[in-house]
């Protein structure tokens, strides 16, 4: 946890421990709006690419491939297919839902997935406030947190998460 650029998240990312690096942003407070559904202070999650890292199986359509894309998490109201605008802080971002996700593990209120450059834009910041990493072997978290130092320019916060299964 900290602030973490584009730049030092993917310098991340090619550390030699690191299987997979993301952002990964949780955002409290979003309204989301559709034409027939409006639903205020809303939480919102980044949606991850790489499959290990992420918190929902996809239960219908497919994962993002762009920033005006996101997933609904099933039961929430909102519906595939569906144009969606996502508001918070009088920020913006518009996109269409191509896929519904089971709900979060960590997060079950969550109402939506966007990509993290539409997380970016919401939080009204670049970069993110929180990076998850899949390790290579579990037993490299050590090794994974002082490279990271190097990376980073400081110590973060690093919470290891057993339902991720080694992600730290």
């Amino acid at each position: 946890m900290g602030r973490f650029t584009p730049v030092q998240v993917e310098r991340l990312g090619q550390l030699p421990e690191a299987a997979a690096v993301e952002c990964d942003d949780t955002l409290y407070d979003v309204g989301i709006a559709t034409g027939r559904l409006n639903l205020g202070q809303v939480t919102v999650l980044t949606a991850v690419k790489s499959a290990g890292l992420q918190r929902a199986a996809l239960v219908q359509g497919r994962g993002v491939q762009g920033d005006a894309e996101m997933l609904a998490v099933d039961g929430r109201g909102l519906r595939l297919g569906e144009r969606v605008t996502v508001t918070r802080g009088g920020r913006g971002v518009a996109g269409t839902v191509v896929g519904v996700v089971a709900r979060p593990s960590g997060q079950p209120d969550a109402v939506a997935l966007l990509p993290a450059a539409a997380m970016a834009r919401l939080d009204g910041r670049s970069g993110c406030g929180e990076v998850v990493v899949q390790l290579k072997r579990r037993s490299q978290a050590t090794a994974f947190q002082r490279a990271a130092r190097g990376v980073v320019g400081r110590d973060s916060v690093v919470t290891y998460d057993e339902s991720l299964r080694g992600h730290v």
